[in-house]
């Protein structure tokens, strides 16, 4: 009987032991991945209002869009490429010159947004104040005026600040919005 004991606790002892006590599993780098499914968003359509100039090329005026956006940083994006593609409205003019594409948006967690163009924003552009003024208040009260996150626009070529667009407004520190050229 005591044979019969002792074998008894030596399997349970060593089962325990097992089942406790056992070494850790190795570990390679792909045993440390969790994979996780995230929820695509779906695109949410929202009503903008894009900004063009008049016919007389003075003032800027509204044009009321639907874009699909996801996020912050996508009705960035929509919003340019809606600029670009020019107004729905033949009383309305592009500011942005044709040739001119959107390279990166980012935004900072201080309501700073980054818009980067191509250099024919600035090589295109036929100059003067107002027609600067024009353009560059076009892009920014675009976003400003339809982005609650968005406090001021910063614009850039080719991922860089530029003094100015074709030499008459200094570009190089981001701009909130003017109403004041909006009729």
């Amino acid at each position: 009987m005591l044979v019969a004991a002792v074998a008894l606790g030596f399997a349970a002892a060593f089962f325990l032991g097992k089942h406790f006590f056992s070494a850790p599993e190795s570990t390679t780098p792909h045993s440390k991945i969790r994979h996780s499914v995230l929820p695509v968003q779906a695109a949410s359509t929202r009503k903008v209002h894009l900004y063009f100039a008049g016919r007389k090329g003075r003032f800027l005026q509204a044009e009321e869009r639907k874009i699909q956006a996801t996020d912050t940083g996508s009705a960035i994006g929509a919003i340019v490429s809606a600029l670009l593609e020019g107004p729905d409205d033949a009383k309305l003019v592009s500011t942005i010159p044709a040739g001119s594409k959107l390279l990166h948006t980012f935004i900072t967690d201080d309501g700073t947004a980054y818009v980067d163009f191509n250099p024919e924003l600035s090589l295109l552009h036929p100059g003067g104040v107002t027609a600067e003024r024009l353009t560059i208040y076009a892009i920014v009260n675009s976003i400003v005026l339809n982005l609650d996150s968005v406090e001021r626009v910063q614009l850039l070529l080719e991922g860089k600040p530029a003094p100015t667009l074709a030499g008459h407004l200094d570009i190089r520190l981001a701009r909130t919005a003017n109403l004041m050229i909006v009729r």
